[in-house]
């Protein structure tokens, strides 16, 4: 491209391209741009002459790495990023991209592709064939992916990412609970809940949301006690040197619920954790004695809580209610404390035990009532977009390097929902 040739031999001692890659201004006038220009250089034409030119320009290629970095972030406005997403920037640039395109709203006359393909796509080892109504459609090695999910989810992007497979694909919702280390998944989520006053606020919705969509299964509320779990490091409230997974993911949950009661109070926060541990409630088994412990605790701070608004709000009721209703727990508190007085003063705990299974079969099935089996399910907003797209904007902002934004530009979302 101009008068002057050059060689790659040359390439290191080029003065020209020392000097563009130097830290000297060079202004917009300087003749320094049009003799560049005049140099013309002769494409490799073989793989030897492309080592050869890439073993010549390293050291020029280096300095200008560090130019292009202050070119694009501006010296202002980027944060900066975590180690991980730094050991990766392509990969975290890339799983951006995804979580962008697939909030994409549909256009008026088409659904969105990129979530039709997230929503449609199968497992490598999948050979059953795609419905002819599915135009988007693709393969992947189910268990790189859910590897990969496992060992990612310190990030908000990796943690929303998973939200939305489980969420939107059935295929990879059916494939991970069918897997036999399950733990391997939820314990990253325990451990963003657990600290979840280092936490944003949406990263903390996402992992319970997740949590809500695994607790909707019943084989998973079953297999999480099977799963035993040793010295839990990183919780240090009490040491844990064994405990099932269930346990563990109830000890995590109440805490979760009595942060929010003293801390944030977010009606949403209790919602979706209430729902986690009443999809649990009808297959807990073998807890932890301390898990127990904090799931009585819950309730008789749940109790006094209830009671106090019950007793406000059916005071102006009281002159009216018959004498005869006899609410059904006190009935139940009845009969097994007559039972238990009846037996003596000193009991030890295995004879209290015993007690009550016996009361248990001789209770009077007539007088109680079958409350129906709590079930709860994560419905999405009906506007969903207005919720997700500022976020995965403000991930962008926040996670991508290399890429400068000016904050006061910024009108998608408040510079504090980071």
């Amino acid at each position: 491209m101009g008068s002057n040739s050059s060689r790659i031999g040359d390439l290191p001692k080029n003065e020209y391209l020392k000097k563009l890659s130097g830290t000297e201004s060079v202004s917009e006038n300087d003749p320094f741009w049009n003799q560049l220009l005049s140099f013309s250089f002769p494409a490799p034409t073989s793989s030897t002459e492309l080592k050869l030119l890439e073993e010549a320009t390293i050291s020029v290629c280096r300095s200008l790495a560090g130019l292009w970095t202050v070119f694009t972030l501006g010296g202002v406005g980027s944060k900066a990023a975590t180690p991980p997403e730094l050991s990766s920037p392509l990969a975290n640039q890339s799983l951006l991209l995804l979580l962008v395109l697939a909030n994409l709203t549909d256009a008026p006359d088409a659904p969105n592709p990129y979530r039709q393909a997230i929503m449609s796509f199968k497992n490598t080892q999948d050979s059953s064939p795609f419905p002819s109504s599915i135009p988007h459609t693709f393969q992947i090695n189910f268990n790189s992916l859910y590897t990969a999910l496992c060992e990612q989810q310190t990030s908000d992007q990796a943690t929303l990412l998973l939200y939305t497979l489980l969420h939107q694909n059935s295929n990879i919702r059916t494939y991970m609970l069918a897997r036999t280390d399950m733990e391997n998944l939820v314990l990253p989520i325990l451990e963003i809940l657990y600290h979840v006053e280092e936490r944003n606020s949406h990263h903390v919705y996402m992992a319970l949301i997740i949590l809500l969509i695994l607790t909707e299964d019943d084989g998973f509320n079953r297999s999480i006690h099977e799963v035993i779990l040793k010295n839990i490091t990183w919780y240090s409230e009490r040491v844990l040197t064994e405990i099932s997974l269930g346990s563990l993911l109830i000890l995590v949950v109440i805490r979760t619920i009595q942060y929010n009661m003293t801390r944030t109070r977010d009606k949403y926060l209790h919602t979706n954790c209430l729902a986690a541990l009443a999809n649990m409630s009808a297959q807990f088994r073998s807890l932890h004695q301390y898990a127990a412990q904090r799931i009585i605790s819950l309730f008789s701070l749940l109790s006094k809580k209830h009671n106090k608004v019950l007793e406000q709000a059916t005071q102006s009721l009281r002159g009216s209610l018959s004498s005869n209703d006899v609410p059904l727990p006190d009935y139940v508190i009845t009969f097994f404390s007559s039972r238990l007085l009846q037996a003596g003063a000193e009991l030890s705990v295995e004879r209290v035990l015993e007690i009550i299974k016996q009361g248990v079969v001789a209770l009077p099935k007539d007088r109680l009532k079958k409350f129906p089996e709590l079930k709860f399910k994560y419905v999405e907003e009906e506007q969903p977009e207005e919720f997700f797209i500022p976020y995965v904007w403000s991930l962008v902002y926040n996670s991508a390097v290399g890429l400068y934004w000016n904050p006061q530009d910024i009108q998608l979302f408040t510079m504090d929902s980071d």
